[in-house]
């Protein structure tokens, strides 16, 4: 009986010492990741990246750099539109790789692509109270807010506000099956199946 006793014993410590050797390989995992990540963000070691993702790590780190050292809210307004229109200008060109084109076909390709682009992905406006609306939709959804605001506001103006804005949102998405067709009508099947991947297409 103590044989089995002492037994048990010393599978059960063979069992906590395996479970104390994983914990420490998963804690030396974790370790190195972490050291990993933060050499790359850090800027210590970005040879093994490719180009273009350590030209947009140096453009982002510089964005958040201007940010941290902007004066005021208009100045961070600024860099924030200007980092959103760097962005929106990556995701553009992001398509050509995907879609295969030579340059010469991108400069037939990218004004469609870019008009569906806009109308899928309108650009907020900033500044403040976005006094300046990018689109139809944008401005009409800003005067109906604004009679909403006013608690006097009669049910005539509120129709008459809301019906505008419904007539700005279906005028967009006129455009918008118009873009698409102009866009699909010079794509590939291929092509097109990586445009409705990416959204742009239905």
């Amino acid at each position: 009986m103590i044989q089995k006793d002492q037994s048990r014993c010393a599978d059960h410590t063979r069992v906590n010492r395996r479970r104390v050797s994983r914990r420490a390989a998963m804690g030396s995992v974790a370790l190195a990741v972490t050291a990993g990540l933060s050499g790359l963000t850090s800027g210590q070691d970005r040879r093994g990246l490719p180009k273009d993702v350590q030209e947009r790590m140096e453009q982002s780190r510089g964005f958040s750099e201007r940010m941290r050292q902007a004066a005021n809210m208009e100045e961070r307004m600024k860099i924030m539109e200007e980092q959103r229109e760097w962005e929106r200008k990556r995701a553009v060109e992001d398509l050509k790789e995907q879609l295969g084109v030579s340059d010469a076909e991108w400069t037939v390709i990218r004004p469609r692509v870019e008009a569906v682009y806009n109308l899928v992905h309108p650009q907020p406006a900033f500044g403040p109270g976005n006094a300046q609306a990018r689109t139809p939709v944008e401005q009409k959804s800003r005067e109906l807010r604004e009679v909403l605001g006013d608690k006097d506001a009669k049910g005539e103006e509120i129709k008459a506000k809301l019906t505008a804005l419904r007539a700005a949102k279906e005028q967009t998405r006129q455009e918008l099956v118009k873009a698409r067709d102009s866009l699909r009508q010079i794509m590939t099947l291929r092509q097109e199946a990586v445009l409705v991947l990416n959204g742009l297409l239905d």
